[in-house]
């Protein structure tokens, strides 16, 4: 039997179909699943994502901002709290200079979408001068239930008071305010960041889930036992303060309650109840939808919180309100202050309240007529 024999040029490269070695493509999926986790973790921590601040949690006060911590969330926005939970960088000292309270919820608190220098207690800082110490005590989204209970928490910083600015929202006595988990008020930074930001952010604006720390919605009633306890408070930093009346209760009304009471109608259900508490105390109410200088324009676009500009304008406000121990004058100059049971006028101030009523001491129908 005859073979053909084909000669193999010896320098042509030999053909083979080799394919991968397993363990070959497997590192190379880890790698690029390595990398596809690992850099959005990367860009969430160098982009102050997750620089916020944590909160202590317990069933009687809801939810506080742990005390002592600072911060610059999205490497833009500065925060911090004090040793007492204090939305300033001041350590709790009663006894450096007379002490303003400022009391209230988000909108005393401003949150992740402020800088420090704009939030409301700096910018009433600012007005005041250093003669003062102004003292902001606020989380966001807590009702005058939470905040009656930080202050019997702290009885120290109630007897301490000076004067005090306690704002009240509709609904403010119908219910506390709760902690609404890790995604609204974490205990505790997460370890893996990029699954947070998901959760948080991305996932609840895809599937139109609500995040927000807003306060409960108000029920209609007042808690009898809530509005007590409201009533005790205030009166016990009533009695603490400089001198009697020496505070004010401000009512802060949401978008939708500024037009209500631009139309003319009463936009808070509760008002007698609240009036009638001030007026036990000889305390003014400020109704800040009747503010000379207050309107539409700003609120942010959730149409309950101040923009940078209103906040300015908010403290203003307020900031004209507080008065001198002695002389009982406002202490910014050129401000309107309440003397005795009427408004007493003094240098035209743009930032004057152009209503701060003497509670229950006033005819409604002329609080009412007073031009917007």
């Amino acid at each position: 039997m005859n073979q053909h024999h084909v000669a193999q040029n010896p320098s042509m490269p030999r053909t083979t179909n080799r394919t991968p070695s397993k363990p070959r493509t497997l590192f190379k999926l880890l790698g690029v699943l390595c990398v596809l986790l690992l850099f959005p973790e990367m860009l969430v921590r160098v982009f102050g994502v997750l620089d916020f601040p944590t909160y202590y949690v317990d069933r009687e006060i809801g939810y506080i901002p742990r005390a002592s911590q600072h911060g610059i969330f999205l490497r833009r926005n500065a925060w911090v709290f004090n040793d007492r939970s204090m939305g300033t960088d001041k350590k709790w000292n009663p006894t450096e200079r007379p002490n303003i309270l400022l009391i209230g919820n988000s909108i005393v608190m401003g949150g992740n979408p402020y800088d420090q220098k704009d939030k409301l207690g700096t910018l009433i800082q600012e007005q005041v001068g250093n003669r003062y110490n102004v003292w902001p005590i606020a989380a966001g989204g807590w009702t005058n239930v939470n905040e009656t209970v930080y202050l019997k928490r702290n009885a120290d910083v109630g007897q301490a008071t000076y004067f005090f600015l306690w704002e009240y929202m509709i609904g403010g006595l119908s219910a506390r305010s709760t902690w609404l988990g890790e995604y609204v008020f974490p205990k505790e930074h997460p370890i893996w960041g990029s699954w947070y930001v998901l959760q948080r952010y991305v996932l609840p604006e895809l599937l139109g889930v609500n995040m927000s720390g807003l306060p409960p919605k108000p029920t209609g009633t007042l808690n009898a036992t809530y509005l007590a306890d409201f009533k005790a408070a205030v009166a016990t930093l009533n009695k603490a303060a400089s001198s009697k009346g020496h505070g004010l209760l401000f009512l802060y009304p949401q978008r939708v309650d500024y037009i209500t009471a631009s139309q003319g109608k009463e936009w808070l259900p509760e008002r007698a109840e609240v009036e009638r508490i001030a007026h036990e105390n000889g305390l003014a109410i400020l109704d800040i939808s009747r503010a000379r200088d207050w309107n539409e324009s700003l609120y942010r676009s959730d149409n309950v919180h101040p923009t940078v500009q209103g906040n300015v304008v908010l403290a203003k406000i307020l900031a004209a309100a507080i008065k001198d121990e002695n002389t009982q004058h406002p202490v910014i100059s050129g401000a309107q202050a309440v003397r005795g049971d009427q408004v007493a006028k003094t240098a035209p101030n743009a930032y004057a309240p152009r209503s701060l009523e003497k509670s229950g001491m006033e005819d409604r129908e002329k609080n009412n007529s007073v031009a917007r």
